[in-house]
């Protein structure tokens, strides 16, 4: 019940008039054929509308929707892209895409550039993890239902994780990429926002991952995206109230072109 409230507030209103405040296009180039990474966002959506199969394409959408309030949306894209990377015609393209992200890295003279290519490697290796660990599942003939409603914290989504060591290590990689990042960067509030989403789904780490959304909230209160994950904590948590009051700022918020 809680969850279909939760649900309910969520999608409510329409967000199909919202500005998202896109940028102008980060264009790194790549390998494949009209697919390049951009944080547009509706050249994103472009690409993901010419290539709906293609994990590169969801996994550019996924990172364009995570600097904007649509947290809901981010989220479904990287389950997207966690599908389409189990595929069997897109094995090791996650490994391409980390080597090819820390080739661009290293080469950067930019700070602005090596912020992005690192943010997006903190995505990439948390993918990697959920990769390793859906194989795993496979290889032993476990249960790999979808979730059938749509949750921000995924109990459980890689319950292997203090048991594989590979899984530990990559998430343990996009953990250290998004310290990196907040280094460089403290007043990074998208990598604030997802590096305590995945301290709290992985790790139950609530206590660090509240406080980080804490910060990103005190550093911009018209942010609706920290109002999103702190009331769904709220939730998790058992205080009902509390947590629709949060979402409902987020919605009021992100209604008024937040």
């Amino acid at each position: 019940m809680k969850r279909l409230i939760t649900l309910f507030l969520i999608f409510s209103i329409s967000i199909s008039s919202i500005n998202c405040n896109a940028q102008e296009p980060l264009q790194i180039g790549t390998e494949t054929e009209d697919i390049f990474l951009t944080d547009n966002l509706n050249i994103a959506k472009a690409q993901v509308e010419k290539y709906p199969d293609n994990p590169e394409a969801h996994f550019n959408l996924a990172i364009a929707l995570s600097r904007t309030s649509l947290v809901e949306d981010a989220i479904k894209e990287l389950r997207v892209t966690k599908n389409l990377i189990r595929k069997p015609e897109n094995a090791g393209v996650m490994d391409k895409k980390i080597n090819e992200y820390k080739e661009m890295l290293k080469e950067s003279n930019d700070s602005n550039y090596s912020n992005n290519i690192r943010y997006r490697l903190a995505f990439s290796h948390y993918l990697k993890a959920y990769l390793i660990s859906k194989n795993i599942q496979k290889s032993k003939g476990k249960n790999q239902n979808k979730p059938k409603s749509l949750n921000l914290f995924s109990p459980n989504a890689l319950s292997l994780n203090d048991r594989n060591p590979e899984i530990k290590k990559n998430l343990e990689e996009s953990i250290n990429y998004f310290k990196e990042q907040l280094k460089e960067r403290p007043d990074d509030i998208w990598a604030k926002i997802y590096y305590g989403f995945i301290l709290a789904e992985q790790y139950n780490d609530l206590t660090n991952a509240k406080r980080l959304w804490a910060e990103a909230h005190e550093q911009n209160p018209n942010n609706p995206a920290p109002h999103f994950f702190l009331g769904e904590l709220k939730i998790k948590e058992g205080n009902l109230k509390e947590g629709i009051l949060d979402i409902s700022q987020a919605i009021l918020l992100r209604s008024l072109g937040n």
